[in-house]
């Protein structure tokens, strides 16, 4: 066995699209994620020169959930856990809707998969550590390295896109945090909105199955004006007027974080320009910014 085992999972700006449906049981909530390129989480396990009888551990010792994450996978594959210890290698910030302990949850799980059942087929591994992290949170569906679209409170996914959208998110934090799971538990749910996401899911699902950029960032957009009641951004009329001045695409926000940024693309004539002058912009306004490139699947 090596000495090492590491699994990794990306974050992720927000969401492009969360909301809720009525079903046959009531409320589903779903969300589209929005992955990107720059946060990552890295899981690691480490057993040599740990005694055999040493309780298992974490570090940082705040993350408790990756902690639970590879205890219960264990308890269910019955394998031991002491005589081992997690370290979590992490630059997503916490508590602000970058999916922080999706990823640490899932990258644990993952380690736990791989620790006892080294070259298990990837849809079996992701069933594994899913099992595990829909019983600890509601979460993002992170599996796929692209947007995908998931029932929220399940953690279980509704469909997989490959894309070319090219999207760049300026994105700010507007300070303080969020715990998702305490919020979604003090919001109640609209009916009266419920037919308008459902509108907005299948507008949003035909838009990237045919690589519609704009029409994906418009429905950002809406996405974001109707949960501002929810919980309010505090820079949108900022961004609006910023979306008008250098024709950005879009706004994307958390949903149940602090996150509020302009979308653009590549695809933009003078998109780097937009971008720098969109910066300094928000600077002046006394917003501190910072990019992130959207993680896709590119088509097959």
């Amino acid at each position: 066995m090596p000495a090492h085992i590491a699994r990794s999972i990306h974050g992720a700006f927000g969401e492009i699209l969360q909301g809720y449906t009525i079903g046959p049981s009531g409320f589903e909530h779903f969300l589209f994620t929005a992955p990107v390129e720059e946060l990552r989480c890295q899981a690691r396990l480490k057993r040599e020169g740990i005694p055999s009888t040493a309780a298992l551990t974490v570090s940082p010792a705040d993350r408790v959930k990756a902690l639970r994450a590879y205890d219960m996978l264990s308890a269910d594959l019955q394998r031991p856990t002491r005589g081992a210890a997690i370290e979590i290698r992490s630059n997503i910030p916490v508590a602000k809707g970058y999916a922080s302990s999706t990823a640490d949850i899932l990258a644990a799980a993952l380690l736990c998969v791989a620790e006892a059942f080294p070259g298990t087929a990837e849809p079996v591994a992701h069933a594994l550590a899913l099992s595990v992290a829909r019983r600890l949170e509601y979460g993002d569906y992170l599996l796929h390295p692209g947007i995908s679209s998931c029932h929220q409170r399940s953690q279980t996914l509704i469909a997989k896109y490959h894309t070319d959208l090219r999207w760049t998110i300026v994105g700010v934090d507007e300070g303080g945090y969020v715990r998702t799971e305490e919020f979604h538990r003090e919001v109640p749910e609209d009916p009266g909105k419920a037919s308008v996401y459902e509108q907005l899911f299948r507008e949003l699902d035909a838009a990237l199955l045919a690589n519609d950029g704009e029409a994906a960032a418009r429905i950002a957009t809406r996405s974001a004006e109707l949960h501002n009641d929810r919980l309010p951004k505090k820079s949108l009329d900022d961004l609006r007027a910023l979306q008008k001045n250098f024709g950005a695409l879009g706004i994307c926000v958390a949903h149940s974080g602090t996150l509020a940024g302009l979308i653009f693309s590549r695809h933009q004539p003078e998109h780097d320009a937009r971008v720098r002058e969109c910066r300094d912009a928000l600077d002046s306004l006394g917003h501190t910014s910072s990019t992130f490139t959207l993680k896709e699947a590119k088509r097959p």
